[in-house]
């Protein structure tokens, strides 16, 4: 049975064996504990609430389905963005509209641009600019950018949620500003100096 009210919570793992032992309720449990970093993460890589949403209902189902080969040796959440991202990234593979990007990705060029210039860049122009210098990368390359200039993801877990190594992971980060500086300075010429102070 799962713990209610004051007794305790289990954890990942704990909760995972009792789902394999045949309590459904334990599913509904895991999913609303891990609904928000799921969806979170989605909606930095894709940058649109909806296809975010179905992304999010994609790896649910997918994780009912491999349930079985998780591994509790291993941290749940690492397990669990491995597929978060493998979702994703297939996501955009299969696009065919890089319309959707990323959109809170501010610190591109707002900070730097505000302090020096004293104006407020508009949310839609910082993603706009975001939108074009992203759209060179491929979808592991801006996921990869995603998680390590986002969500402050050191190159080592990243590695682990890919399950690659971390070489590659600098790797894809090197190529992803260096193709991104390259687009920001002929597309945006205007900010190419700012990205540069940035990194």
């Amino acid at each position: 049975m799962i713990p209610t009210n004051q007794t305790i919570e289990p954890d990942d793992r704990q909760l995972v064996e009792t789902i394999r032992g045949g309590d459904p309720g334990a599913f509904e449990v895991l999913v609303r504990r891990k609904t928000s970093k799921v969806y979170s993460l989605c909606y930095r890589i894709i940058g649109n609430a909806e296809d975010a949403k179905d992304i999010s209902q994609l790896v649910f189902i997918k994780l009912w389905e491999n349930l079985e080969k998780y591994d509790p040796q291993y941290a749940f959440d690492t397990w669990l963005y491995r597929m978060v991202t493998n979702v994703a990234i297939d996501f955009m593979r299969n696009k065919q509209s890089r319309d959707n990007a990323v959109n809170s990705n501010l610190r591109l060029v707002k900070t730097s641009f505000d302090a020096e210039q004293g104006v407020v860049i508009q949310r839609k122009e910082v993603e706009s600019v975001f939108n074009a210098v992203s759209s060179c990368l491929s979808p592991k390359q801006k996921t990869i950018f995603v998680m390590n200039q986002m969500d402050d993801m050191p190159s080592s877990e990243i590695a682990k949620v890919l399950g690659c190594r971390e070489s590659t992971v600098r790797n894809h980060l090197f190529n992803a500003r260096k193709l991104m500086q390259q687009q920001l300075k002929k597309q945006f010429p205007e900010y190419s100096r700012l990205w540069k102070e940035q990194q």
